[in-house]
């Protein structure tokens, strides 16, 4: 009796006294033990892939700024180049008269669009100083022109000067768009060591 007493109490449970209730408490407490291993690792699991797809949304947003910033970039270097072009072109063409260049009015309201917007496009201050100079020169050239040829249709006599300037005005026309490239060469360069900024700017 006494040896079947002894086998009871193996362990840290009494078995001889281990009923339904008890063994209900115990494998309950299992239960949960296993419960929450159980949810501890899911939980551990979910957190890893969290913790990866945070990585991978924060690589995503990376690459989409620097796309973003690409696209800023290229529309700024386009709309500068429309600034060169439509200078150049105004240039070339800067004693025009609407009455005698059905283009002429086109050209002169885009380079005074351009003109105005060169404040806000290029970083060196100079360019909008020096195509305001090229404005002021193209309303002198299309003035002279049109006071010469309205003392042409009344036979009045040419001022001398004014002829001098008119006469002038092709020359300088070819000079300076020659020199238009050295103009916009730091904003709008695309190769490096030449002095571009494009990137620079964009940011």
């Amino acid at each position: 009796m006494e040896g079947s007493v002894a086998d009871c109490g193996l362990g840290i449970i009494h078995w001889c006294n281990f009923d339904w209730p008890s063994f209900a408490t115990l494998a309950t407490g299992f239960a949960a033990v296993a419960g929450a291993v159980i949810v501890g690792r899911k939980q551990a699991g979910i957190a890893a892939r969290q913790a990866d797809i945070s990585d991978r949304q924060t690589a995503i947003l990376g690459q989409q700024v620097e796309l973003e910033t690409a696209k800023l970039r290229a529309d700024l270097f386009a709309r500068r180049l429309e600034t060169y072009e439509a200078t150049a072109n105004f240039v070339l063409h800067i004693s025009a008269l609407p009455d005698t260049d059905p283009e002429a009015e086109e050209r002169i309201r885009r380079f005074n669009v351009k003109m105005r917007e060169s404040q806000f496009l290029f970083s060196d201050p100079n360019v909008y100083r020096t195509l305001m100079g090229y404005w002021e020169k193209g309303n002198q050239a299309r003035t002279d022109r049109a006071i010469s040829f309205a003392e042409h249709e009344e036979g009045i006599r040419h001022d001398p000067e004014r002829t001098r300037r008119i006469m002038d005005y092709p020359s300088w026309s070819f000079e300076t768009a020659d020199g238009l490239a050295d103009l916009f060469r730091h904003d709008l360069s695309i190769l490096k060591g030449e002095g571009g900024h494009g990137d620079r700017d964009a940011n």
